[in-house]
This record gives C-alpha cells, structure tokens and sequence, in this order.
C-alpha cells in the first residue's frame, strides 16, 4: 500500500473506532479517603453499604486492586497523572514539592485536564487532590474542593445542631457521634451541591464528575443514626496485633512523620525507636487526637469505640454515593455513564499495632476498586490491578488518545474478561524516617516482597516476604529463611527491573 494510501486508512481506522465528542460517555468518579476494603461487596458481612453494594453489581469489581504510594497526597498524585511515585518524586504533604513537581513535568497532564482538551466538561468536588494541591486548570468551571480544613469539622457535644465548626489540629476529638441530619456535616452538603449540579447541566457534551469524600479519615465523626447501625464485639480486633518478630521496625512504624506534632505537646518520640518503643508509639496520626492514648497500649474498649466510628463513616459515606447512583438513575445518563469508585489507599484497623496508613503492607496499599462501564457485564476479577492504570482504562473506554508520559497500562481487556485472570503484579512503596530509607514492594498472584533500601547509598537494610498463599495476613516475613533464598531472589531481580522501567 503507498504511503498516502496507508494515511487515509489510519484515518478511517480512526475515525471509526474514537467517537465524536457528542458520543462519549460521561464519567463519574467517585473517591473515597481511607478506606480499606472494609465493604459488603467485598465480602466483610458486618458492614452495611448497600449503595456501594449496588454499584458493585453493575460493575467489575476488582479483588486485588492497590495504590502506589500509602499516603493520600503522593497517591492521589499518582493517580491523577499516571506517573509512579518515583516519577513524581513527592513524598511528603508539602505543597512546595508539588509546586517543583509541576514545573519539572509540565508535560505530566492530568487525567481530569487531558479530558477538558478532549472536550469533555470537567468538575470537581470535595477531596480530589490532597488539600491545598488542587490545580484549577483541570476544570472547566472552579472547583469545589470543600470547607477550608474540613477535615476536622466538629459538631458542638453540648448542642450538636449548632453550625458545625473546624477544630484545632491537636485539640480535635477522634470521634463524635451526633444526633443530626446528614447535611448538618459538610460531606451532606456537598453531596446535595453535586446533585444541584447533575439536574442543571446545560452542556450537550460528556461531562468528566470527580467527587471526593473525606470520611472515613480521622476524625470519624458521622451522623448518630450511622453509630446505631453497629454493636462491634472482640471478633471485631485485629486478628494479627503484633507485629512479626522478623519484620524490621520501618516496615511497621508508621508515626515517623509525627515527631514533630508529638513535641508540639511536649512529648519525646523515639526517633528511631526499638522494637518496644515502635509498639507503644505506634499511630500516632490517629493517637494525636483527643480521647486516644498518644503511647501504650490501647484499651480494648477503646479499640471497639474506633472500629464502632470508623464503620459508621463507611456507611454515611456510603448513604452519600448513593444519593448520586439515584440521581444518576434519575437523570436517564446511566447507561452512558462510566461510575469508578475507589479509595486512594487501605487503612490500619490494629494490624501490626499499627492504627492509620503509611506503610507497605497488604492493610494499607489495597484498596476497593469498581468500574462500572456500559456494555460491559459485572463480574469479579483476581487480576492484580493499580491506581496508576485508571488514566489509560478511562482515556481508552472514552475513545480519547492516550497522553505519552503515561506509566500505567490499560485495563480494557480485564474489564472484557474479568475471569481470565491476567498474570499481573502490583508495585508500591513508603518512605521512612525523613526518607532516609525507601520500601518498595512487589505483590504477585502468590507474594508480597519489599526491598528496603537506604537513599543516599543504595544499601539494602531490609527485605521482607510474606507468602499469601499460607499467610494471607503477612505475619511471618520469611525473607531469612534459607528454604527460600531462590523466590527472595527472582522476586528482588523482578522488583528491580518493575522499578526500573
């Protein structure tokens, strides 16, 4: 064929195959801060979401699915630009790193302003970004992105219909549990400014939606009818408290980026701590606030009060998504409507003694994940999958080209064949101790393994293994065992090379 020939029927082929603009879908996505697959879709029966659950039977839903990075601003970074946290190169909550990261990748566009070029309308509401790093050229009309430090709206205890009011970081109770009605919290309001926005769209082309809620991040406070849903029992704890002896304390520790709050109040963290002082200080993000123990142990009763208000928030947040599933219903555009929800990454319950995110484990990078997509069946799939990979799945269902600085691949064909079972692997990572040392953590179908090393030399100080298939709450690190000096090894040269790409 000559060249001019083959130009013409690239063309067609293209034409052909990327919609108009008019014919795309519209998208919604919905994400949700700190929650774990904690979901009756996911199996947990104790929990009650039967919005999410409803969702969860019109899509794929996906078992293993994980985040890049367990902490909310590298995350959703990760997310929003398809780049891997090392390409980002922004590991703390540091709006300046952010501002370098921008100036150094301008070409690192974001899902949500790559779509606004493809002409969709975008808008945002609630927590997208982290707080403080939204960037207002990814919508088409200003975003919404919440309350000014919404994350710690309380209600007063002595008259809780009183307008709500934003406390102190290190004066802010754990938890509340007041008798009001969903909107006296901002997560209600902000749920009925999404559905003021769905029923007055005026524009004819698709509309890129991303929603944002904070609970159940600390503190967990939701409305008191939530509270009532639950009468949590021991069956509720942890069932691996304590850390695995042969686990080196940074894969577990995760309150090294607390020191300083904790000397706000005059009290000294170990830094870096041992074993013991590791325990006793460990989640200090969740024991920095008020009614919480900030080292020791913590009391059962206390413990069964946090899983009591952390489930609470789960289900008032899930009353919110559902309010947009009804109105999406409602408005007649369901069936053109790409619906994901997910969360940016797992959380802590107890495990490991730790209370809170920020560290490799299979608790904290996992995450709920389901996608929706018209013409596509609902089913479950066991194909490993990551955040990384929504900005090619999402440019590819919308028939939209797909940016070139892209890391992630598309998951296209897993949502058209959710039960194969595609031989995939997921990576991950944490920095620890003022990012003196970096974990990154391979998952394959049988394995998680993490190769800690230190940055500035490149020394490995640390390997850990957990095998899923006998330990599927990776209490035993078997990286020393000498029966398993092969897998250590094929495992540390195929993290290598996955890092490396």
């Amino acid at each position: 064929m000559k060249p001019i020939a083959r130009l013409f029927a690239s063309l067609l082929v293209f034409c052909i195959t990327r919609p108009a603009a008019a014919d795309r879908p519209d998208i919604l996505l919905i994400a949700v801060d700190d929650l774990r697959p904690m979901l009756g879709c996911y199996g947990d029966t104790r929990i009650q979401t039967p919005n999410i659950d409803r969702l969860a039977k019109r899509a794929v839903v996906f078992d293993r699915a994980y985040c890049q990075y367990a902490k909310c601003g590298t995350s959703r970074l990760s997310l929003m630009t398809g780049l891997r946290p090392d390409a980002i190169g922004v590991f703390s909550n540091n709006e300046k790193d952010v501002i370098d990261f921008r100036q150094r990748r301008p070409d690192a566009v974001s899902l949500a302003r790559w779509f606004k070029r493809h002409s969709y309308h975008t808008q945002s509401f609630g927590k997208i970004y982290h707080d403080g790093w939204d960037s207002p050229d990814d919508w088409s009309t200003p975003s919404s992105p919440g309350r000014d430090r919404e994350m710690w709206e309380i209600t007063d205890e002595n008259n809780p219909t009183k307008p709500t009011t934003i406390a102190e970081r290190l004066a802010c109770p754990v938890m509340q549990s007041p008798d009001v009605a969903d909107d006296h919290l901002f997560a209600g309001r902000m749920t009925q400014q999404v559905l003021q926005t769905m029923r007055n769209r005026t524009s004819d082309g698709p509309v890129f939606l991303a929603v944002g809620f904070r609970r159940p991040h600390l503190p967990f406070v939701a409305p008191q009818r939530y509270f009532d849903l639950y009468q949590p029992d021991k069956t509720w704890l942890a069932a691996n408290p304590q850390p695995t002896a042969s686990s080196p304390v940074m894969a577990w520790f995760n309150s090294d980026g607390y020191v300083g709050s904790a000397r706000k109040i005059g009290l000294t963290m170990p830094n870096p701590p041992n074993r013991q002082q590791a325990i006793d200080w460990n989640g200090y993000e969740m024991r920095s606030y008020l009614g919480v123990p900030k080292h020791g142990p913590i009391e059962t009763k206390l413990q069964l009060e946090l899983l009591h208000a952390y489930a609470a928030c789960i289900s008032y947040v899930d009353a919110q998504i559902g309010k947009l599933l009804d109105e999406l219903q409602a408005s007649g555009r369901r069936d053109n409507t790409i619906v994901v929800l997910l969360s940016d990454h797992g959380w802590h319950l107890g495990e490991q003694s730790a209370w809170g995110k920020m560290t490799n484990f299979e608790i904290a990078t996992r995450v709920p994940l389901l996608m929706s997509v018209p013409g596509t069946a609902p089913a479950r799939t066991q194909t490993i999958a990551e955040l990384v990979y929504l900005s090619p799945t999402l440019c590819s269902l919308a028939g939209v080209e797909t940016p070139t600085h892209l890391e992630g691949e598309s998951l296209v064909d897993v949502l058209r064949q959710p039960h194969k079972n595609a031989e995939s692997v997921a990576l991950s990572q944490y920095s620890r101790f003022g990012d003196r040392f970096m974990g990154r953590a391979l998952r394959t179908n049988r394995y998680r393994f993490v190769l800690w090393e230190e940055v500035s030399s490149g020394e490995v100080v640390a390997r850990e293994l957990y095998d899923h298939e006998n330990d599927s709450r990776e209490t035993i690190n078997l990286a020393g065992d000498q029966q398993q000096r092969e897998t250590v090894r094929k495992l540390e040269q195929q993290l290598r090379e996955r890092f490396r790409r």
